[in-house]
């Protein structure tokens, strides 16, 4: 006789429910899968990478929102996300979420530089380009001063 449970242990899955993972995410948007235990990550910066030519990516998780309760702003050298949904009914009760956040670009980007994306995780992605600086050139006059 084999050893066996009286009752299905709490650690195991059975094959199937992997693949009910993968699957609701093709049911429904990102935004309606999303728990109360996700709720302490709303607005958080994932990446900020900058290289040494002055162009960035700033990358932060949205995925409690949907794209039209996302705004992204420049204000002279001030990038804003803004994220706010209205009060709604989750299964747990009422929530509403709201988020600012800034981030201080550098110098030399121009707002039509600045591109955005969001991917179907629910992380959106600000790409900008440092415009590089026209060298102005001037002649400078050289004056003949004979010997005395």
């Amino acid at each position: 006789m084999a050893l066996r449970f009286p009752v299905r242990p709490f650690f195991v899955r059975p094959f199937f429910d992997e693949f009910a993972d993968i699957e609701r995410h093709f049911l429904k948007p990102y935004w309606n899968d999303q728990t109360m235990l996700d709720g302490h990550r709303i607005g958080d910066a994932i990446e900020n990478v900058k290289s040494e030519t002055g162009d960035g990516q700033i990358s932060v998780n949205v995925a409690q929102f949907k794209p039209e309760e996302i705004k992204v702003n420049i204000n002279e050298n001030q990038l804003i996300i803004e994220g706010k949904h209205e009060e709604k009914t989750d299964e747990h009760g009422l929530i509403q979420r709201h988020f600012i956040r800034k981030y201080t670009l550098p110098q030399g980007i121009r707002a039509e530089n600045v591109k955005s994306e969001l991917n179907s995780d629910g992380v959106l992605s600000i790409k900008y380009e440092k415009v590089p600086e026209e060298q102005k050139q001037t002649s400078i006059p050289i004056t003949f001063v004979p010997n005395k």
